[in-house]
């Protein structure tokens, strides 16, 4: 579906792209424009992200459009962006929360999974109290993967909690494997829990921890990492 909004002398068309890329915002509701490069390279069928000006062009269009809105607050990756209540019927993030780091570095990891060919969604929130809830769940065929960001490294006590769920999602089959991405201080922290911890030994050869993210939470590689580009992703990646 194609929707036209009129603004002054001009006239924005929202094409189904767009709606593809509001949906995207809808899940991890705010990203810097470098990640907002991988997806829309993602949508055209790359495996690689557009260039800043083509990302930028398009948050202009949106922003026009009454979808998209930014601010530009100095960091690396470029401006933040996030979707109006216009665009996803959400309200607007708060930028100045603690967590905003994480949730832009989370939006950085979900674009990479999708130029990669995974799908990408929130894991759902535990049903008891010793449950976990993940930072996101990529998905290929036959494939569920849970991600979590690592930027700040945590006391033992949570990753015995975390552990412990992790391993009872396993036992179940809910899920294939974990990837831990991280900054250099977050996967020091994670290898010592696994190392350590007997919750964390008995899960350790299936989970992943890969150092992705600088000290300010900014993943700024422009190329797919080997270890993303496997027969899971090819595998998604044909299916698209």
């Amino acid at each position: 579906m194609v929707r036209t909004f009129d603004r002054g002398e001009s006239t924005v068309w929202v094409m189904p792209r767009d709606e593809q890329m509001l949906l995207w915002f809808s899940i991890v509701r705010i990203a810097n424009v470098q990640s907002v490069r991988w997806v829309l390279g993602s949508l055209n069928g790359q495996d690689g992200p557009v260039s800043t000006r083509r990302a930028q062009t398009w948050c202009a269009r949106m922003k026009t459009a009454g979808m998209v809105d930014r601010a530009q607050l100095g960091g690396a990756g470029g401006s933040l962006v996030w979707a109006t209540y216009q665009g996803t019927g959400l309200s607007k993030p708060n930028l100045y929360r603690q967590t905003t780091r994480h949730e832009v570095a989370v939006a950085a990891a979900s674009a990479r999974y999708a130029a990669a060919g995974y799908a990408w969604q929130r894991d759902l929130k535990p049903d008891s109290g010793g449950g976990h809830q993940a930072d996101g769940t990529a998905l290929a065929p036959g494939w569920i993967e849970l991600i979590e960001v690592e930027l700040t490294g945590k006391r033992m006590p949570r990753y015995v909690q975390i552990f412990t769920s992790f391993r009872r999602r396993f036992d179940i089959g809910d899920i294939s494997t974990v990837t831990y991405l991280c900054n250099a201080d977050g996967a020091r922290a994670v290898r010592e829990a696994l190392r350590s911890l007997p919750a964390g030994c008995v899960i350790a050869d299936r989970i992943n921890v890969h150092e992705v993210y600088d000290s300010a939470g900014l993943w700024a590689e422009d190329e797919l990492p080997n270890w993303l580009l496997t027969a899971h992703a090819v595998a998604a990646r044909m299916g698209r």
